[in-house]
């Protein structure tokens, strides 16, 4: 039995029982087809497709984007894109079976998550090795994502100053699985750190994270209003809007936050709140 299938940026063999890996080489391929999991949040599939577009240099990007899970909209519902190549979204796992791997087509499962280099080292705020030189690589592919006419008009929606810091809080039931919630005081705590007269943004996960911070908080804080928390035209609002503030407090291991980093057209200040000790 022989078995080879790509994940990531490694080449995974399974021979009569024997599996190793070795780490694939950055390559023009003209067809990138990306099986992106279902429990992918919005920043772990963007990022996939950045990966791509920057390792590969296709001509076409086809990717599975299941939109009847926690996201619920499609890609293109979402967002607009001028991306290099031609983009191409399939909802049903069933339409991408004919996909496969030649030399000029490339099928990868469990694709990278988050930003990574073609060194395969992780680009994260968090570990705080994103150098201006991977910086001027990867932003231009950035600044070809746009929001969808619909996210435009909800974000216009809202009157915000011209200087604001935004504040995103991960915490969810979904995290909790993982141990991956922080402790709300933490937040709190570094809100403190900023001046008086400053104003936030926050993007909560749902009303008991959001009524917490604001009611144990002195500052002004902001929210899209009337904001329904299982929508994903204001989950994209609010990464938009935070990616036009002047600073930002993000959660750690949360790929939005570091999405709205990277979708900002001007240097970002940014602050990580929590730390994986407790990720389960």
């Amino acid at each position: 039995m022989f078995k080879k299938q790509y994940t990531a940026r490694w080449i995974e063999y399974n021979i009569l029982g024997i599996k190793f890996k070795i780490k694939s080489k950055p390559e023009h391929i003209d067809t990138v087809n990306l099986v992106l999991e279902s429990n992918y949040g919005i920043g772990n599939r963007i990022f996939a497709i950045i990966n791509a577009l920057e390792y590969y240099s296709p001509k076409r990007i086809n990717f599975f984007w299941d939109n009847k899970g926690w996201v619920n909209e499609s890609f293109y519902s979402l967002f607009k894109q001028n991306f290099p190549c031609e983009i191409v979204e399939y909802n049903s796992i069933e339409e991408c079976k004919g996909w496969t791997n030649s030399k000029n087509e490339r099928t990868i499962h469990f694709p990278q998550a988050s930003l990574i280099t073609e060194d395969l080292v992780e680009r994260t705020l968090a570990k705080n090795n994103i150098s201006s030189d991977v910086v001027n690589k990867f932003k231009k592919y950035f600044q070809m994502l746009e929001p969808s006419d619909k996210v435009k008009e909800r974000i216009n929606s809202l009157s915000l100053p011209e200087n604001y810091t935004a504040l995103q809080v991960r915490n969810a039931p979904d995290w909790d699985d993982y141990g991956r919630n922080e402790n709300l005081q933490l937040f709190l705590d570094e809100i403190k750190t900023f001046p008086k007269d400053t104003i936030f943004y926050l993007s909560a996960m749902n009303k008991d994270i959001s009524d917490f911070i604001k009611n144990n908080s002195d500052y002004k804080i902001c929210e899209l209003i009337e904001k329904n928390y299982k929508s994903m035209y204001d989950a994209i609002t609010d990464l938009y809007i935070m990616s036009k503030a002047v600073s930002g407090i993000y959660s750690y291991g949360s790929t939005f936050g570091e999405l709205a980093w990277w979708l900002a057209d001007k240097e970002q200040k940014f602050t990580i709140v929590g730390s994986s000790k407790n990720w389960r």
